[in-house]
C-alpha cells in the first residue's frame, strides 16, 4: 500500500470516529476495505475513536505539533508495531500491515494528551493594566516625592488658578495637578513646562512638555515628561508657548511657579 493511500484510509476512518465522515466518503473507505481485507479496521477504529476522545476531553492548543516531536511521535508509533525485521520508516515496497501504522495512532493519541497537558498546564498571564495619572501621582506622594503648591501669576490666564506638582529626581517622573488654569486654544498657543535643575545652567531650564488646557474639566492632571535627566528640581515654572512649544522660553507669559525650598 502506498503512502498517501494509508494517509487517506487513516483520514476516512478518523472522520468515521468523529462523526464527519460524509456518504461519499463512506463508500470511498468500504472501496478501500475491500481492496485491503487483511487489514484490522475496527482496531484501528478503536484507535482512532482515543483519538476523538482525548480531543474531547479538553481544549487543544491550535499551534501544530512541533517538527521533531512529530517526527519522534511518528518512529515510537511504527516501531512499537511494526513486525520483526522492519525498519520504522523504510519503503520495503510490500503492503504495510494495518497494525504497523495503527501503532502510529497510538502513539499520536499519547502526544494528544501530552499536547493536551501542556496547554492545561500553561499559566494564564493577566493583561497589565497602566496605573491612571491619579494612581500614579498617589504612589509618588506615598513615596516621598517633592510635593510643591502652585503659586499663579498676575497673566490673565492665570485668574484663580491653583494646584501643585509632585516629582521624584530617583524616579524621574512627576505629575502636575492644575485647577482654574485658563482652556487654551491649541492651534494659538500651548501650556509648557519648565525644570530648573540646580546642576544646569538657570537659562537653559529642561523642558518638560506641552498640554493643554480642556473645556469642562475642573481639574486637570498632566504627566512630566523631562527631555532630559533631572539631577535635582529646584523650581518648576509653566510658560504660555506657541503651538508646539519651543525650545528656549522668552518667559514673557509665565502663569505657574512652583519652588523647592
Amino acid at each position: 500500500m502506498r503512502d498517501h493511500e494509508m494517509n487517506r484510509i487513516e483520514e476516512l476512518l478518523i472522520d468515521r470516529s468523529t462523526g464527519d465522515l460524509t456518504p461519499e466518503g463512506e463508500v470511498e473507505l468500504r472501496q478501500w476495505l475491500v481492496q485491503n481485507p487483511g487489514g484490522d479496521a475496527e482496531a484501528y477504529e478503536r484507535l482512532a475513536g482515543e483519538i476523538a476522545a482525548a480531543l474531547s476531553s479538553g481544549e487543544s492548543s491550535a499551534e501544530p505539533l512541533p517538527e521533531l516531536l512529530f517526527q519522534k511521535v511518528l518512529a515510537d508509533g511504527e516501531g512499537s508495531f511494526a513486525p520483526a525485521g522492519h525498519s520504522p520508516g523504510a519503503s520495503s515496497g510490500s503492503l504495510r500491515p494495518w497494525r504497523a501504522w495503527s501503532g502510529w495512532i497510538v502513539a499520536a493519541a499519547a502526544a494528544v494528551g501530552w499536547f493536551l497537558a501542556l496547554d492545561r498546564a500553561t499559566p494564564v498571564v493577566e493583561p497589565r493594566v497602566e496605573p491612571t495619572l491619579a494612581e500614579v501621582r498617589e504612589g509618588l506622594v506615598d513615596r516621598s516625592a517633592a510635593l510643591l503648591a502652585w503659586t499663579s501669576t498676575e497673566d490673565p490666564s492665570a485668574n484663580a488658578a491653583a494646584g501643585d506638582v509632585v516629582w521624584s529626581d530617583v524616579e524621574q517622573a512627576g505629575v502636575m495637578r492644575i485647577e482654574g488654569l485658563a482652556v487654551n486654544d491649541p492651534t494659538a498657543s500651548q501650556y509648557q513646562l519648565w525644570i530648573f535643575d540646580e546642576s544646569r545652567d538657570e537659562r537653559y531650564p529642561v523642558d518638560g512638555g506641552v498640554f493643554d488646557i480642556p473645556a469642562g474639566d475642573a481639574e486637570v492632571l498632566v504627566p512630566i515628561r523631562a527631555a532630559v535627566p533631572v539631577s535635582r528640581a529646584s523650581l518648576f515654572a509653566v510658560t504660555v508657548e506657541q503651538p508646539g512649544g519651543v525650545v528656549v522660553s522668552d518667559r514673557e507669559r509665565i502663569v505657574l511657579v512652583a519652588q523647592r525650598s
